[in-house]
């Protein structure tokens, strides 16, 4: 059977309605896998594709319907990811996996579907996940190098994200603090007016430049100055120690007070 006819019966014999995979905002793509003479996945073909596949890969049709895969990207086998192997096993063996998988070839990742309805045949539904895994790398990178304390939280008192910058402060682990509610860790006599600064972010309003007192592990307290922003059902917040300043103004304004009763 030559490539347009079976073309042709894919689309004659799938379940799937054309026209709604034709104009399906996720990449579609059918393949059938090409094995050596010892049965071992050494290539696959592409055997059809809708318009977003042509959109996600920046390929026209033209440049990769009824071709090898190692003809449209040779060198596909020395990829970090072993492509051809990873879905021959889908085509021979049945199944479906879902993944998440950079495509050095394209500077691209995506999030990929991919099952078998046909012993040598695979089927592929794509969605460029780029601008979302590059902003959450852009995340990661801002919360290890910044030196105040970031946190994500919920507006339950859960610690979402926190990076080193708490342990470094508190003395505890990433685990240990997100064994419990960030509440846990606030002075006693801070909890009241800290309850009220989330009922203002709950709002939707800005928090900035509130102090509260957190726990060290070692018991003693550290002044915390936050900037918080909500987003949704999360709390975004920057922090620093003032712990020395603080003591500083309470030992300034306990002279103040002595120097008064003098006088």
């Amino acid at each position: 059977m030559n490539f347009s006819d079976r073309r042709m019966q894919f689309w004659e014999s799938t379940d799937f309605y054309l026209h709604i995979i034709r104009d399906a905002p996720f990449g579609f793509a059918h393949h059938e896998i090409v094995l050596d003479d010892s049965g071992i996945p050494v290539d696959y073909r592409f055997l059809d594709a809708n318009k977003a596949f042509g959109e996600f890969t920046g390929l026209r049709k033209e440049q990769f319907l009824g071709k090898m895969v190692r003809e449209v990207f040779p060198g596909i086998e020395q990829d970090d990811f072993d492509w051809i192997g990873f879905y021959g096993r889908i085509a021979l063996e049945g199944g479906e996996k879902e993944f998440e998988q950079y495509f050095g070839f394209l500077d691209k990742w995506y999030k990929i579907h991919v099952f078998s309805n046909e012993r040598m045949y695979f089927t592929t539904l794509v969605i460029d996940i780029t601008v979302s895994k590059k902003q959450t790398e852009e995340l990661e990178n801002f919360f290890a190098v910044n030196p105040d304390m970031m946190i994500i939280a919920d507006f339950d008192a859960n610690f979402v994200k926190i990076n080193d910058a708490w342990s470094q402060i508190l003395g505890y682990s990433q685990a240990d603090l997100k064994k419990k509610k960030f509440l846990d860790f606030i002075h006693k006599d801070d909890i009241e007016s800290t309850l009220r600064v989330m009922e203002n972010l709950a709002d939707g309003e800005d928090v900035l430049n509130f102090v509260n007192r957190y726990q060290c592990k070692n018991g003693s307290y550290r002044y915390i100055e936050w900037r918080s922003h909500p987003i949704g059902n999360l709390i975004y917040a920057a922090a620093r120690d003032i712990t020395d300043r603080m003591l500083a103004d309470i030992k300034l304004r306990e002279r103040e007070a002595d120097f008064a009763d003098i006088f």
